[in-house]
Formats: C-alpha cells, structure tokens, sequence
C-alpha cells in the first residue's frame, strides 16, 4: 500500500473508531446538504466530550454510548434504536468519503438522549449543545423532557405499509431435502410468489416485496436488512419468512408458525432453528461473526412491543393455515432464535409450512395447487393481522 493510501486509511480509522473528549459536550455541530437534505456527519459528532463510538465496517452497524445510555444505527437503514426506543426518519444514515453521515434529526435525538442535562438549539446551520448551569441552592427543578428524549414515552406505531415475503433458502442453499431431489428452496418460492399474488390481490395501498423472485443465494441477515431498509417515518411493515420444516422421523408432520425468542418453547423447537440456522455455514466468513456480536445483538433486539406484536402475527397466520391446509394437522405457534429473524425492527414471523420428509407432506407439497392453498392461508392471517394492529392503533 502507497504511503497516502495508509495516511487515508488511518484516516478512515480515526473517524470510525478514534474517540475525543475535547470539547467536554459543549460545542456546535455543522448541518451539511446533501440531495436536498440536512445531515451530521460522525466525524463532527466524535469532538464532543463524553460520546463514544464504535463501528463495523463488515456489518456497516455502529453504536454512540454515554454511561447507561446507548444509540444503535446501519448505514443504509431509515431507522435506529435509541435507549431501546425504536425511531424513524425520511432518510437513511449514508456512507460518503470515509465518513458516516445521519439525517439531522437523528443527531438532535441522539444529542437529547445521550446529553440530557444540556440544552440543545438550532442557530442557522449549525446546531448548538450546551451544559446546563446548575448555580442555585435548593430543590432541582424538573423541566419537562424536550421532544425526541430517549426517556419519553413511545411515539404511537405507524401503519402497516408494506409486507416482505421471504422464500426460505435459495442457489447453493437447497434447504431441506426429500425423496426424488424434492427441494425446499423450490416450495418455498412457489409458495411465496402465490402469496404475492394473494396479498396484492386483497391488500391494495400496500407494497408487497418477496426477498428473492429466483433461485439465488441470500444471506440470512440480509434478508432481514432487506425488509429494515423499507421503514421509513409514518411507515411500518411486516416480515414473514416460509419454510419447510424436516426430521429423523418420517412420521412426524404438520405445520407450525415461530416468532423470535431466544427462550425456545421446547427442545424441538430449539432443533427446528438450528436446522435452519445451518445455512451460515454456506455464507461469508467475514460475515458469520455478526450472529456471534452479543452487544449488537442485545442492541437490536426486538423490543417488547415488538415481540407481542410479532406473537400476535404468528398467531394470525397459523389460524389462516389451519383454515386452509386440509389434511395437515396445526402443531400451534411457537418461539425460537431463528436467525433470520434476528435485527427485524417490526413484526416478524416464521412458517414451516409442513415436513418434507413425510411422505405425504412431501407428495402435497410439492403440487402448485397446495402451494396456492397454504398461501391463501398465510395471506388470510396477514389481513387479520393487519386488522387487529390498526384496531390496537386507534386504541
């Protein structure tokens, strides 16, 4: 490497991971234009005292920490875990030059949350943090917390509008495999476009999007990233991932719906993950160590609210499939660590559609007719689903 390429890439370094306390919180922060809108950049952001930060350059994740409390974002993504509060806005956080740039609202967020005992004002382009004087004797007095603190209550949920439809496995991936070469990756697939059909068919106003419309590789955290890159302020989606489950036993069958846990329900369930979770194996090396990032992890857990949500919707849709899948029998919903539901940031669930590994399951599964069938009863579940969310909304 070049002696200049060197000096940039410790540049790069610097502004990704370098820390600096130089200006002990106060100080003001430049807003910078970018097509039409307003951005901080990482590298203003890393002079105030007290903030520290990290980021991946192989996940594009970072996180600013002050004491206890914490920000989580991704490049490339509209949203970003705040203390745990989940935050949206009209743009993504960029990568431009070596820097990371984010929409001037999530820096005022962040500010707010991360510096609660100083004032933050907007002065032209620039945005002003200042320590607040505490000189007088007496009682504290508590001011009401600004907008966007990060103690605040929860901003009310937004609209479900968009649904992901994710068909399990893909290419090198084949999934589980049955008697005569009978692929997962191909049912799963079928299954999926016939749900698209059905959903844009019954659903109308709302974006339906499969991960993969063709027989290729796609990593397990991409899909997830995939459905977070659609969230947008107002705005909130759904995640549905379709499987076909297998076993040692070919007598066992039925279908089941998971929403993440890392409690699973019992130890098939635990299996039931793992088998699927096996598919890292086939993905990047400098990849794999992201299912591994306990502190990512924990960062971009699924919030409670999110987990109810979620159980509510594998509920919905093991109920359209009960209703539909004529002779194969509901083994219920349960939970799981399923890593393709890992990072989701709105309501997500996964359907194991049936066992291809029974011989039956397998000779029905494998017909375009029963494929249409189980996805009607998905797409009947997402509808009431979507239902009993803007009910929970309007109360």
């Amino acid at each position: 490497m070049e002696k200049s390429g060197k000096f940039r890439f410790a540049l790069v370094l610097f502004l990704l991971f370098g820390f600096s306390r130089s200006l002990a919180g106060n100080g003001s922060l430049p807003i910078v234009t970018l097509d039409g809108g307003d951005l901080v950049a990482l590298s203003d952001l890393n002079r105030l005292g007290g903030l520290d930060n990290s980021f991946d350059i192989i996940t594009q994740r970072g996180r600013f920490y002050r004491g206890a409390r914490t920000a989580v974002y991704q490049v490339g993504l509209s949203v970003a875990l705040l203390n745990g509060s989940l935050k949206k806005y009209s743009r993504p956080v960029l990568r431009r030059e070596g820097d990371v740039l984010f929409p001037v609202e999530f820096a005022e967020d962040l500010l707010r949350g991360l510096y609660p005992d100083h004032t933050l004002t907007r002065k032209d382009s620039l945005i002003v943090l200042s320590a607040v004087r505490t000189e007088r004797t007496g009682p504290p007095i508590i001011d009401k917390p600004p907008a966007g603190d990060m103690d605040e209550k929860p901003p009310a949920r937004d609209r479900i509008c968009f649904i992901i439809i994710d068909a399990g496995h893909g290419g090198k991936d084949p999934g589980a495999i049955g008697r005569g070469g009978l692929y997962e990756k191909n049912i799963t697939l079928g299954v999926a476009r016939s749900l698209e059909g059905y959903l844009k068919a019954n659903l109308k106003g709302v974006r339906i999007v499969l991960t993969r419309q063709s027989d290729r590789f796609i990593e397990l955290a991409t899909r997830t990233k995939m459905a977070n890159g659609h969230l947008r302020e107002n705005e909130n989606g759904v995640f549905v991932s379709i499987h076909v489950n297998a076993s040692i036993s070919p007598r066992i069958s039925g279908f089941e719906t998971y929403y993440l846990s890392q409690s699973p329900s019992n130890e098939e369930a635990r299996a039931t993950a793992a088998l699927e979770n096996n598919v890292v194996v086939l993905e990047e090396k400098s990849h794999r160590k992201s299912y591994d990032e306990i502190e990512h992890m924990e960062a971009f857990m699924l919030t409670a609210q999110i987990q109810r949500e979620s159980a509510l919707l594998a509920e919905c849709i093991q109920s359209g499939m009960n209703g539909a899948a004529t002779g194969f029998k509901s083994r219920g919903v349960k939970k799981a660590d399923f890593f393709v539901l890992r990072g989701s940031l709105m309501p997500a669930a996964l359907a194991e559609i049936g066992y291809i590994t029974n011989q039956h399951e397998a000779q029905q599964l494998k017909k375009a007719a029963c494929q249409e069938k189980i996805a009607r009863g998905i797409g009947k579940g997402l509808v009431t689903f979507i239902k009993k969310y803007d009910q929970m909304i309007k109360n």
